[in-house]
């Protein structure tokens, strides 16, 4: 009888230690934690930010500082400031967000440069794999008297925005919808000769081996003899 006494009581105290260092260590990481919002996944420029695009997780104290947002209401609606970019589970700074803009793609230019929207059902274009600040070259390919002529017209197009057929922008960690109008930054001066190559012939779209290089601008093949086509 005594035995069993002592099991019961040894038992309880176990319990009652297990209970008391739980507890504790409840408190203790209560103190010491933060619930804050981060990134789901990859956030490049200019994205706006949407419930699909955080989750909450619990970080450190010490880890975060008075320029991080820490509720997600701080954090919905603003944009990716140009040149950032949030990696997956990052947090949100205060100096990679920025409030609401009016035109979300001409934030893209540089100087010289206009927005050009090439639309699906007009061109020859695989948008499936396409995403924003990817180059393009243009092709152009035409039935002349004597023969038919297809040659480079533009190089290194970038892409500013993709947006699906009512004109809604589609995000980069979309991969279902499909883009019909595909924007394009080019320079000034080459709008009329595309203007007048969707007139006079067929345009292709093409993803160069340099896709993702950065700075580059879009080029006129004016060496080309279908240029004579489209002056």
């Amino acid at each position: 009888m005594v035995k069993k006494i002592i099991l019961i009581v040894v038992g309880a105290l176990a319990l009652a230690a297990s209970l008391f260092f739980a507890i504790s260590a409840y408190f203790n990481y209560s103190e010491h934690y933060e619930k804050v919002c981060v990134a789901s996944h990859q956030l490049y420029q200019r994205t706006k930010i949407s419930e699909e695009d955080l989750k909450m997780i619990e970080v450190p104290k010490e880890y975060l500082g008075s320029d991080v947002y820490f509720r997600k209401e701080d954090v919905l609606g603003k944009y990716v400031k140009m040149s950032y970019s949030l990696a997956k589970g990052s947090l949100f700074y205060k100096g990679a967000l920025e409030e609401d803009i009016k035109d979300l793609a001409n934030s893209y230019l540089n100087k010289g440069e206009v927005n050009f929207d090439l639309y699906a059902n007009e061109v020859k274009i695989n948008s499936g794999g396409l995403s924003v600040d990817m180059y393009v070259d243009l092709y152009l390919s035409i039935n002349t008297n004597d023969k038919p002529l297809s040659d480079l017209l533009i190089s290194d197009c970038r892409i500013t925005g993709l947006y699906d057929s009512q004109g809604k922008r589609i995000m980069n960690y979309d991969y279902e919808t499909k883009a019909y109008i595909v924007s394009l930054a080019i320079q000034e001066d080459q709008v009329n000769y595309l203007n007048k190559a969707l007139m006079v012939g067929n345009i292709s779209a093409i993803v160069s081996s340099e896709t993702y290089e950065v700075g580059k601008r879009s080029v006129l093949n004016s060496e080309s003899e279908i240029i004579e086509y489209v002056k």
